[in-house]
């Protein structure tokens, strides 16, 4: 086996879902990594599914248990400071990889000496595993144009089943882990992907890139009690991340979520807070419709237009209605 990539899954209350994920984990035409299962001290039986799993199917997987829950993002760097390999590939306990996704991403990666990470397209699944319209389209598909948006500090969106070169992430500090407050929402965890694509994005000037493959390689499950979340944390998240870019390119140090959280005006506070309440009316609109809830849905949808005018056009011209 060749040991230069890590395809890793970190696991808590999937219990629902992770057999159908190994399912298609085993049947990649790829096989030539390293599994490993992160337990991040899930409480229900999802690595007794695991261990099951594997009594039928055998192959090399690992577990790593840890003793108490520290979320997606601190099990995610564990990841990218203990793994022997080049290369990481996290696929989320209930999403389904189509069975070619490792080898055409690995082929990619490994194909040109400039690339630091390559995703894919994914197309959207509902809770049983049954295909919907739509997915996540993110992503530059050629060096040209990520060079472009690097240079011009743009955030870096691309879907997070996506392969990538350890040592390149660990140089940019890999998976942020500190300098968020303690208890819940866990800030660390929300936009995780975004914050690393684009501290990687710096390596542009050493003539690295990051890209796309612009195919389907994935089906990216979408739980509609979702709807419900808060976006507020997640808008904070990407103001942040887009604040330090910013300072990056001018030169300047980050600074940590708790000190551009202090920097923050009641003013802009208050602005962030309508622009999550348009968002999160935006996504119950969405919700709304496709049950056929018309009035309903052309009601949460002008509120969303009254809470921020402009907060639709931008989701749809950015392609980033992403709600699971």
């Amino acid at each position: 086996m060749k040991e230069d990539l890590t395809l890793a899954i970190c696991v808590y209350n999937a219990a629902k879902y992770i057999q159908e994920t190994l399912e298609c984990i085993i049947k990649q035409t790829m096989q030539d990594f390293h599994l490993l299962i992160v337990n991040d001290c899930t409480p229900d039986n999802s690595i007794d599914i695991v261990h099951e799993f594997f009594k039928e199917h055998p192959r090399q997987y690992e577990v790593v248990d840890f003793e108490q829950n520290q979320g997606l993002a601190a099990g995610r760097r564990y990841v990218e400071e203990n793994a022997k390999t080049k290369y990481i590939l996290f696929v989320d306990a209930d999403d389904c990889p189509y069975h070619t996704l490792v080898e055409k991403l690995y082929t990619k990666i490994s194909s040109d000496e400039d690339l630091i990470a390559v995703g894919c397209h994914l197309g959207y699944i509902d809770e049983r595993g049954r295909k919907l319209s739509g997915g996540i389209f993110l992503g530059e598909t050629t060096k040209e144009g990520f060079y472009e948006k690097a240079a011009k500090g743009k955030l870096i969106f691309m879907q997070p089943t996506a392969i990538y070169d350890r040592e390149a992430a660990l140089s940019v500090g890999g998976h942020a882990i500190d300098g968020f407050p303690e208890g819940k929402p866990r800030y660390r965890d929300l936009c995780e992907d975004l914050d690393l694509w684009t501290r990687m994005s710096d390596l542009y000037t050493q003539g690295k890139a990051i890209v796309v493959i612009p195919e389907i390689l994935g089906g990216y499950r979408k739980h509609e009690n979702a709807m419900s979340s808060d976006s507020t944390g997640m808008i904070l998240r990407m103001r942040h991340i887009k604040t330090n870019v910013k300072r990056r390119r001018a030169g300047q140090k980050d600074i940590t979520f708790c000190v551009f959280m202090d920097s923050l005006s009641d003013q802009e506070r208050n602005r962030i807070i309508r622009e999550a309440q348009s968002a999160n009316s935006l996504k119950k609109a969405y919700y709304a419709f496709k049950k056929m809830r018309v009035f309903s849905g052309i009601g949460l949808l002008t509120r969303s237009i009254w809470y921020n005018p402009s907060y639709l056009w931008e989701k749809v011209k950015h392609n980033l209605l992403r709600m699971k």
